[in-house]
């Protein structure tokens, strides 16, 4: 990245955050944030829990749908189902966490050795409401 490329983004960067100059000091301060924010895939990759099974869900996730989040960590409105149950998104981030690791490592994000969960519900059958599991991959462009 050229130097004034690089000026504006950071200058990018620190309005969409909102620092101060000093927060932005602090941050790039950090090798590792510097790392992530400079590792391309973050840009160029989505996050993909597609739904696998699902029973008994109040918000109606079936199977097939999809949560499609950016490598910002935040959903793409327009690729998710209208309702997304908290119960599960709340299971997501374990997993991102992992793949954002293996992203800045340069590593196949699609290479995480558990790449399917659950919501915290237990199911009916175990007297719960439903449950429903999602399998976990990266589309990168």
């Amino acid at each position: 990245m050229t130097e004034d490329k690089a000026v504006r983004f950071w200058q990018r960067f620190q309005e969409v955050m909102g620092y101060s100059d000093d927060e932005l000091t602090k941050f790039k301060s950090n090798p590792k944030f510097v790392q992530m924010v400079n590792t391309p895939a973050f840009r160029t990759h989505k996050i993909i829990a597609d739904v696998i099974s699902s029973h008994g869900c109040v918000c109606q996730h079936k199977v097939g749908q999809r949560l499609v989040i950016n490598g910002n960590g935040a959903f793409i409105r327009d690729e998710c189902p209208p309702l997304v149950c908290v119960f599960l998104v709340s299971q997501l981030t374990s997993v991102v966490s992992a793949l954002y690791e293996r992203l800045v490592a340069g590593l196949d994000p699609n290479g995480l050795l558990v790449d399917t969960i659950s919501c915290t519900d237990v199911g009916i059958d175990n007297g719960g409401w439903g449950r429903v599991l999602l399998r976990i991959s990266v589309e990168g462009s």
